[in-house]
C-alpha cells in the first residue's frame, strides 16, 4: 500500500465529544496524540461536564497546540455533540474517538491512506472489544461471540459498492453488524445533520454509519485499529438499566431494547435507503422479526405495561397487527417454535 506523503497528506480531524469522561480521557488522548500521522488536529467538544473532563483535557491543549478544547454553553446530549464536534472540525476528513475508546497508533494513517488510495469519501475499519475487570460475563459473551463479526462480513481491503454492502450485511442488519462512529473515517463534506435522525437514540451510530455505506461506497480494513471500552458506565450500558416504577423511564427503556429494533424493520420496507436490503430479506420475514421483538418485550415485561406504550407510538398501525394485539403466553411459545429458523437465520 502506497503511505501518503507528510508534504501532500490532508488534514485529518479527531473529534471528541466529552461528557463527564475524566476517568478515560487520558488514555483516550494519549492515544490520539500516539498517532503516526502527524498532520492531525483534535477537536473536544464538552457536553457541560460537572467533572474535572475540561481541566484534563486543557492540560493536554497547553503541551500541544493541534488540541482544541470547547465547551458547550448548555447540555446539548449525545447527538447534539457530536454535531458540534463536526461543526469545530477544520479539515473535511473526520474521525470521531469517544472519551473512553482508544485508537491503535497507526488507525489514522491506515485509513486516511486507504481513502486516498482508493478515491472514496468513507472507510471504516475493524475494532476490538475489551471490558473493565469484573465485567458481566453474560454481555461480554455478547460482545465477544454473538455480535457478528464485521471481518465475516467484509472480507477483503478493497472497495465495497452499497448494492454489494445490502447483499452481505442482510442477514445481520438486526445487529450492529458495522461498527461504532470511532471505527469510522469520512469526508465531512458527505455529512448532513439527516444523518442523526431524531427517532433513534441507542442504535443513532450504527444508523448514522448505514445511512453512508447504503448511499456510497467505502473500504473497509481487516485490522483492528479501534480499541472500543464496554464498562458499566458506558452509554449503551445505561440504556439497558430498567425503572419499572417510573412511566417516562420505562418507556425510554422499552423505546431503546425494542422499538429502536422495530423502526429497523419498518425502515427496510419503506425507507428508500433500505431499498438494496429489502430485496434480501422477505417482508414475511420482516414482519416475523417485528413479532419477535414485541412479543419478547411483552413476555419480559408484561402485555399490560407494554402495550399501552406500542399502542401510543408512531408506528402502532405497523406493530400491532392481528397477532401482535391479541398476545398470550401460549401463542408466544407456538410463534417462537415456528419461527425458530428465522430467528436463528437473522441472529435475532
Amino acid at each position: 500500500m502506497n503511505v501518503v506523503t507528510q508534504e501532500k497528506s490532508p488534514l485529518v480531524s479527531i473529534c471528541i465529544p466529552t461528557y463527564n469522561g475524566s476517568r478515560y480521557i487520558r488514555e483516550t488522548l494519549d492515544s490520539a496524540l500516539r498517532q503516526t500521522y502527524k498532520n492531525i488536529e483534535i477537536i473536544i467538544t464538552d457536553d457541560h461536564s460537572s467533572d474535572d473532563t475540561v481541566l484534563i483535557c486543557e492540560s493536554y491543549a497547553k503541551k500541544d497546540n493541534r488540541i482544541k478544547v470547547y465547551r458547550n454553553d448548555e447540555n446539548l446530549g449525545l447527538v447534539g455533540n457530536w454535531c458540534e464536534s463536526l461543526e469545530k472540525a477544520s479539515s473535511k476528513w473526520v474521525k470521531f474517538l469517544f472519551q473512553d475508546d482508544l485508537l491503535e497508533e497507526n488507525c489514522v494513517e491506515r485509513m486516511i491512506t486507504c481513502a486516498t488510495k482508493h478515491n472514496v469519501d468513507f472507510v471504516i475499519c475493524n475494532r476490538e472489544y475489551f471490558f473493565e475487570e469484573g465485567f458481566n460475563p453474560k454481555i461480554k459473551l455478547f460482545y465477544s461471540e454473538r455480535l457478528p463479526k464485521t471481518e465475516n462480513i467484509f472480507k477483503e481491503e478493497r472497495v465495497y459498492s452499497p448494492k454489494e454492502t445490502a447483499q452481505l450485511i442482510a442477514l445481520n442488519i438486526f445487529n450492529n453488524c458495522i461498527g461504532e462512529p470511532p471505527t469510522f473515517l469520512f469526508n465531512k463534506e458527505k455529512y448532513s445533520r439527516d444523518d442523526f435522525p431524531d427517532n433513534y437514540f441507542q442504535l443513532i451510530d450504527y444508523i448514522f454509519i448505514l445511512n453512508k455505506i447504503l448511499n456510497h461506497d467505502f473500504v473497509f480494513i481487516s485490522d483492528k485499529l479501534v480499541k472500543f471500552r464496554v464498562h458499566t458506565s458506558s452509554e449503551s450500558m445505561k440504556n439497558s438499566e430498567i425503572n419499572t416504577e417510573d412511566k417516562k423511564e420505562f418507556h425510554k427503556f422499552l423505546y431503546i431494547q425494542y422499538y429502536e429494533k422495530i423502526q429497523i424493520c419498518h425502515e427496510i420496507l419503506s425507507n428508500p435507503i433500505f431499498s438494496e436490503v429489502k430485496k434480501h430479506i422477505p417482508k414475511n420475514d420482516v414482519m416475523v422479526i417485528k413479532n419477535f421483538y414485541t412479543v419478547s418485550s411483552y413476555k419480559r415485561h408484561g402485555f399490560k405495561n407494554v402495550f399501552p406504550f406500542y399502542k401510543e407510538s408512531k408506528l402502532n398501525d405497523f406493530i400491532l397487527d392481528k397477532f401482535s394485539s391479541a398476545y398470550s403466553y401460549a401463542s408466544y411459545k407456538i410463534f417462537k417454535i415456528r419461527n425458530k429458523k428465522i430467528k436463528s437465520k437473522y441472529k435475532i
